[in-house]
């Protein structure tokens, strides 16, 4: 009895310690999961991405890390219209690669930045030069994409570099970019917070070199401004509506009163309408009526008062909601004459064929589309049931006493 005691309690304690240990597997799933998403996480955003790289005398030890870092950071952003540039500086500013969306241009481009020979001074307005003179050329060129620059760095700049590079990074905010910088081991936090747009426009890396690499998705996340989604992505065709957007980054603004949401509605009209509520994920803003059925309208947003823009390939498309008025005419009188026994002459016979086979929509009428409830009273006359969600309705006449 004893013994068979023992072994249920030990059966129990099998039990027990198994539930817990699936209790504990369980919970560290979605743990793994979300670190495995971490690990994935990419930017859709369209816009134009400049990495503007210190390859002075004092990183010649450590081309190798900031390469690595460009390359896989680079890779993070996925939009097919995004576009790219690489820019290095040191005694001067070179353009290593234009701007550029062609996948493989920016592989050579990358492959032409691994075997850059740092040396020289640290000029990094020389770099943000080479920035603004592409900004420029695309921005009063016709082409009002949004611009954002990241900067990297070691050390501190001297007052005269400092300076220049203050007022370099300022021309390009005139153009509408974001500037952000990365400082990698003696670099001097107040003048990067002062050459970004602000000091949550800064990302330290005091591990040094070896440390860039842990720093890739905090800077994706923080510069990355993209369009999801929008809801709804239908519409009625001659209706107001409003919509939600659905995205990253909107608090990535200076001001998030600059916020706006642009409707394009073809290549010469596009209606900037303001946001009714911000949020760094969701814009709720009322949107421009859209006239004509089956048109599609491209969702952009600004986040300068529409200096430039965030594009996207993401849309919505007007229907048609409710049925012409012919039609629907056309169907009211075939129910009324339905109901009156009047289907036998050749124009309600043309008048049948039609909507059986132009209109080709099932429907049918009220079992007593024609009721007449005595003095005082109402005609009603049932329009049919349309199809695809379409409402049927209602015409009302108030008989005579």
């Amino acid at each position: 009895m004893a013994s068979c005691r023992s072994n249920v309690e030990k059966a129990a304690f099998l039990c027990c310690f198994l539930v817990a240990m699936w209790s504990l597997t369980s919970c560290a799933r979605p743990e793994e999961e979300e670190e495995g998403q971490e690990e994935q996480r990419s930017c859709h955003g369209a816009f134009d991405l400049y990495f503007v790289l210190d390859k002075s005398g004092s990183v010649r030890n450590h081309w190798t890390e900031i390469y690595s870092f460009v390359e896989s950071l680079a890779e993070k952003f996925i939009s097919p219209m995004l576009r790219m540039s690489f820019i290095v500086f040191s005694s001067r500013g070179t353009t290593v690669m234009k701007l550029t969306e062609n996948r493989e241009a920016i592989r050579r481009g990358l492959d032409i930045l691994q075997y850059e020979v740092p040396g020289g001074d640290t000029f990094m307005h020389e770099g943000f030069k080479r920035a603004n003179e592409q900004i420029y050329h695309e921005t009063y060129g016709g082409v009002r994409t949004a611009s954002v620059i990241i900067a990297l760095t070691d050390g501190e700049l001297q007052d005269v570099q400092f300076y220049y590079a203050e007022q370099e990074a300022n021309r390009a905010r005139s153009f509408g970019a974001i500037v952000y910088c990365v400082g990698v081991k003696d670099f001097n936090e107040t003048q990067l917070s002062t050459i970004a747009d602000s000091i949550d426009h800064v990302f330290p890396v005091t591990g040094g070199f070896y440390a860039l690499r842990g720093t890739i998705d905090s800077i994706l996340k923080k510069s990355c401004i993209e369009i999801l989604a929008a809801e709804p992505s239908s519409v009625c065709a001659g209706e107001s509506f409003q919509v939600v957007v659905r995205g990253n980054g909107f608090y990535h603004a200076r001001n998030i009163d600059q916020v706006l949401c642009s409707f394009k509605l073809n290549d010469s009209l596009t209606i900037n309408e303001k946001p009714t509520l911000v949020h760094d994920t969701y814009l709720l803003c009322p949107a421009p009526v859209i006239e004509d059925a089956g048109q599609v309208v491209f969702l952009q947003v600004s986040m300068n008062s529409g200096l430039t823009f965030i594009s996207s390939s993401v849309s919505i498309t007007s229907t048609q909601c409710r049925l012409p008025p012919f039609p629907f005419l056309s169907r009211f009188l075939f129910c009324g004459w339905q109901s009156a026994g009047l289907l036998s002459s050749p124009p309600q016979l043309a008048l049948l064929s039609f909507l059986y086979t132009d209109w080709n929509h099932p429907f049918h009428c009220s079992p007593d589309p024609l009721s007449v409830a005595g003095s005082g009273s109402s005609v009603v006359v049932l329009a049919p049931l349309l199809h695809s969600g379409d409402q049927g309705a209602t015409a009302t006449a108030t008989s005579g006493a």
